[in-house]
């Protein structure tokens, strides 16, 4: 059986060079065929996930093979993956600008291998190429503001890339230090605080089918790295809970003081990550199921979520609140998805963010831990009260649709939302349907006081903010952790300009500057 999965890449392979070499007048017949058909393969993997398999590639007259690993978690990742993708091409369906459709099918091809990749080598590869590919995906547009933030995108993400690269190379010298190096580089490619201001600049300037993968998959895949290749480096992580923890306070806050509609679900994509981190970082299996079941409902609400903004955006040709309002009897079928997206990112049941929620709650112990998960479940909630009222309902505001969205979006959207509702009534056949043989205990009264503990702090909250004034007109806060960065780069400007003023004088001071890095580097490696 597992030769077929071979095929999953060979489609998206073949899409891409039918698109390159013939020039299709609907490139999206094309591009969504192809992922449709890689799903249908991953799925048909499902009966063989409780079972591990290897199968290697190997590549005529090269020493280079490629050794495919096949195991539940591959395959719950490889089926969201390829699932989310052929959702967001059915979004797509009225672009026919052919280099997007290609960049989606190269994307869907080396996130899918990255996933399979059994070597740490392979993985990094395989994103690395991803991380190339996404940054042409952010400047689709070609405006000034989408290639300033394709920039701060490839230059954090480089910054990662070093990182697990030196901790690859150092992994059996210096275990510890690689260790450091290597998670610290996934942390940056994921976007958790303080590394995400790529991802809030990102997200937002990206195309909205764009935004929905970055947020629903791409973001995951540093994730899924680390639950994988995490124990080659050491066995403990639970210092990671401080930066879940962070992550979960600072982007909802943050998502909270933004009038972008985008902006918004970028910086709950911070808070979110947040969750799952949280889950996996508390080292227990009520945390790991809690954490992987998060990862995959937010793929599905975030994912919509966005999907819903880009709709919005499409219509009105805007994404500011201000100018926004009375939607719901314009769009109905975006403002009722919306309204599911909303539900189940602020863990209300019967939705699917309800389930991951609670277990993740059930596996943080009391003290400061379930405090801060409620006060970042109280601001979910006052933001998507935010976001929907002074979206969809209220007066109608500056911008209302000037165009109907098409046909192929309504379809996503409504696609999406039906599955954020069954996930939710039926989360128990998740992770079992993929191997993870668990019993999910969620749907009873105990977990109800602590939901409307949430959803009235929430209201509470949105209150208070709206009364103040805070949340839609907040004050200008000048330190901030993006301030911080350019503070840090202004300055390393300024060391490296002083620094060539003084190697213009002599070639000596070449030499002497060689010297000195190789005295150093050789001090450094033999301690």
């Amino acid at each position: 059986m597992i030769p077929l999965i071979i095929v999953a890449f060979l489609v998206p392979l073949i899409g891409i060079v039918l698109l390159i070499g013939i020039s299709p007048r609907k490139p999206q017949y094309i591009s969504l065929s192809c992922a449709l058909c890689s799903c249908i393969v991953f799925c048909a993997h499902i009966p063989h996930s409780i079972q591990e398999y290897t199968y290697t590639i190997s590549i005529w007259m090269n020493p280079f093979t490629f050794t495919i690993f096949i195991d539940r978690l591959a395959v719950l990742m490889t089926l969201i993956m390829s699932f989310l993708f052929t959702i967001v091409l059915v979004y797509s369906f009225h672009m026919k600008n052919r280099k997007f459709h290609v960049l989606i099918l190269l994307n869907l091809l080396v996130l899918s291998l990255s996933i399979v990749s059994l070597s740490l080598l392979g993985f990094y590869i395989c994103i690395e190429i991803a991380t190339v590919i996404t940054y042409f995906l952010i400047i689709h547009k070609k405006t000034p503001q989408s290639i300033n933030a394709g920039f701060i995108y490839i230059v954090m993400n480089i910054s990662g890339a070093i990182l697990i690269l030196l901790a690859i190379l150092t992994r059996m010298a210096l275990p510890s230090i690689a260790a450091g190096l290597f998670i610290t580089g996934l942390l940056i490619k994921a976007g958790f605080a303080p590394f995400h201001i790529w991802l809030a600049r990102a997200h937002p300037i990206a195309p909205s089918p764009v935004s929905a993968l970055l947020s629903g998959i791409m973001i995951k895949v540093s994730i899924y790295g680390l639950i994988r290749f995490a124990p080659l480096f050491t066995e403990d992580i639970s210092f990671l809970l401080i930066i879940a923890l962070f992550s979960m306070l600072l982007g909802v806050f943050s998502a909270l003081l933004q009038s972008d509609i985008k902006k918004i679900l970028a910086y709950h994509t911070v808070s979110q990550i947040g969750f799952i981190l949280l889950g996996i970082s508390l080292m227990s299996d009520t945390g790991e199921i809690g954490g992987l079941l998060h990862l995959v409902n937010h793929a599905l609400f975030k994912a919509l979520l966005f999907l819903c903004a880009g709709a919005i955006i499409y219509a009105t040709g805007t994404r500011n609140l201000h100018e926004l309002g009375g939607l719901a009897k314009h769009m109905p079928i975006p403002a009722v998805a919306c309204l599911v997206g909303s539900l189940a990112i602020s863990g209300i049941p019967p939705f699917n963010g309800y389930v991951s929620k609670c277990l993740l709650y059930e596996a943080s112990p009391s003290g400061y831990i379930s405090l801060i998960f409620s006060i970042t479940c109280a601001g979910t909630v006052a933001s998507f009260i935010k976001f929907y009222w002074h979206t969809f309902m209220g007066p109608s505001g500056k911008k209302l649709p000037q165009r109907t969205i098409p046909f192929s979006m309504k379809m996503a959207l409504l696609t999406l939302s039906g599955l954020c509702i069954l996930t939710g009534i039926f989360a128990h056949h998740i992770l079992s349907f993929v191997g993870y043989h668990v019993e999910i205990h969620v749907w009873n009264t105990a977990h109800l006081p602590q939901i409307a503990l949430n959803i009235g702090l929430g209201v509470l909250l949105y209150s208070i903010g709206v009364k103040s004034s805070l949340i839609m007109h907040p004050p200008h806060i000048r330190l901030s952790i993006d301030r911080l960065y350019q503070i840090s780069g202004n300055a390393v400007e300024y060391a490296g300009k002083k620094f060539h003023d003084i190697l213009l004088q002599d070639i000596n001071y070449y030499a002497l500057t060689i010297i000195f890095v190789l005295v150093a580097i050789y001090i450094l490696f033999s301690l």
